[in-house]
């Protein structure tokens, strides 16, 4: 079987490890080039609260702004400082045993890796979680968020029948819902961005909370047909 993953709060905590403290830098930044914060402390806990239930730190920042009626024009840069660096001291956690899964499914399976954002900051999250990329057979990362032609060039490339591949990650829309418009099965990890992501949640034939329970559901995945459609099952 060819299994797909996510990299952003499937592999690695994202947004409860590496988004709150980027978002406390551009903060920070606001704040030096002048944008009137009050209490910087204060701004830092409502900015934290509105990102534990955003379906991303853009949607965070942009309800802080809208709360506290901040000048839209800095938007962007509040943007940026999340999204187009990382800073050095920054911790990138591995999720829940993502090492040793990984080695386990790699014995008897082909990975793939497809992941949205900058590459050389998508890389640099995998060194620092040091997840070695010698577990994939294939890594692409994008700055768009359709993957579906990605998710069909890797299945093409390696040479797999569409009901041999699994997609894992976390935002039904982003990284399910493409898998299934192609015939593959689909399992959604309820973490980070999962817990709280939109989508057609047909979409998502099973949901696991860690990611080791990949590896006990892996028979029933390869057991049930992938059709749109597909009820989910919970572990």
């Amino acid at each position: 079987m060819l299994i797909i993953f996510d990299l952003d709060d499937t592999l690695i905590d994202t947004s409860g490890g590496i988004t709150p403290q980027q978002l406390k830098n551009a903060l920070v930044k606001l704040n030096q080039v002048g944008l009137h914060l009050g209490d910087l402390k204060e701004a830092e806990n409502v900015l934290l609260r509105l990102n534990e239930t955003a379906s991303s730190a853009r949607h965070a920042i942009l309800e802080f702004f809208e709360i506290n009626q901040l000048d839209p024009s800095y938007f962007d840069m509040a943007c940026r400082e999340v999204y187009d660096q990382i800073s050095p001291d920054v911790t990138v956690e591995p999720h829940d045993s993502a090492l040793e899964i990984l080695s386990v499914l790699s014995e008897t399976h082909k990975l793939a890796l497809v992941t949205v954002g900058k590459e050389h900051l998508q890389l640099m999250k995998l060194k620092k979680a040091g997840i070695h990329s010698s577990f994939f057979s294939k890594i692409v990362v994008t700055q768009e968020k359709n993957k579906k032609i990605h998710y069909k060039t890797i299945v093409d490339e390696l040479d797999f029948d569409p009901t041999d591949v699994l997609v894992c990650g976390d935002r039904i829309a982003v990284d399910l819902s493409p898998a299934k418009e192609l015939g593959f099965k689909t399992v959604q990890m309820l973490s980070g961005r999962g817990l709280h992501c939109k989508g057609n949640k047909g979409d998502v034939d099973f949901m696991i909370s860690h990611l080791s329970e990949l590896i006990k559901i892996l028979p029933q995945v390869s057991s049930i047909t992938s059709t749109m459609g597909s009820s989910s099952h919970d572990i």
